[in-house]
């Protein structure tokens, strides 16, 4: 996963602060999630080429599927649904398109819908488990459609997932850790603005016109304002920088602000002082 490598080197490589690293998406341990949805589905019979064919919506297939995410009650997780719609003729799967894999699937989920007459088999698998069990959820004549006898008959049929729960669960466990950086992020940026805009005026306030620093302080809040670090309000580029444009846009006002000496030539000692508090390299 290209992505994954350049994000890790990225986070190496341009100083960001070490609560921020460890706050971010491990997109190494998704990946071998990613790699146990596969092998589960396989487990099933559902292979990418049938996968591909079953959830084709203009398939005349007797076999079809459904994969669906709803969100749990009372909460902000999400619940990975597979419901198979399975044409079964004499208990045996309709399709002669489905592999060997995938027709012992379903046969094995036909011996199932035989053994319990009341059309409900299985259980959820157990997370630890790597074996996955049906939830056939037929036994409504909404469900099951016979031409006048159960030798020929539709049957709807749920697969827990059990690892496509354990990936969405991890996503977003990682995203709410990342929003909750962001309003911790912001909450302490906006705090530093409100204690800079304090001493800039105090400082402007309280100096002799002859050592006013205000000119100098205007000018550097019109650079980082040209700059648009975090975000562009242009028609070419509007919306929010990426890290590597919002770096590139920093270092730009950086290296205005040091040509037009408008920091080493401050004449107050207070405002080196607080243009040093927010930018701790110079």
């Amino acid at each position: 996963m290209k992505f994954a490598r350049d994000f890790k080197e990225t986070l190496a490589n341009q100083d960001f602060p070490p609560h921020w690293v460890t706050r971010a998406i491990p997109y190494g341990q998704l990946k071998k999630c990613l790699k146990k949805v596969q092998r589960e589905l396989r487990d099933l019979g559902l292979d990418p080429e049938t996968l591909r064919a079953l959830l084709d919506p203009t398939t005349t297939s007797p076999v079809a599927l459904q994969y669906h995410l709803k969100t749990a009650t009372n909460s902000n997780f999400v619940q990975p649904k597979l419901t198979v719609y399975v044409h079964l003729q004499d208990g045996v799967a309709v399709d002669a398109s489905l592999t060997p894999t995938s027709r012992g699937f379903f046969e094995r989920v036909a011996a199932e819908i035989r053994s319990d007459p009341m059309g409900l088999a299985g259980t959820h698998a157990d997370t630890q488990s790597t074996e996955t069990s049906p939830v056939l959820a037929s036994g409504h004549d909404a469900d099951r459609q016979a031409d006048g006898n159960d030798h020929n008959m539709y049957e709807t049929v749920e697969v827990p997932l059990v690892f496509d729960a354990e990936f969405f669960d991890m996503l977003q466990s990682d995203v709410n850790n990342l929003d909750a950086l962001q309003t911790e992020e912001e909450g302490k940026m906006t705090a530093e603005v409100v204690e800079l805009g304090k001493e800039v005026s105090f400082v402007c306030r309280t100096s002799r016109f002859s050592k006013s620093d205000l000119a100098r302080w205007r000018r550097i809040f019109e650079l980082y304002l040209d700059a648009e670090v975090f975000f562009s309000t242009h028609e070419r580029d509007h919306g929010t920088r990426s890290s590597q444009m919002a770096l590139k846009q920093l270092q730009w006002f950086q290296a205005e602000v040091e040509k037009g000496h408008l920091a080493r030539d401050f004449k107050l000692r207070e405002s080196r002082m607080a243009f040093s508090s927010q930018n701790p390299e110079e």
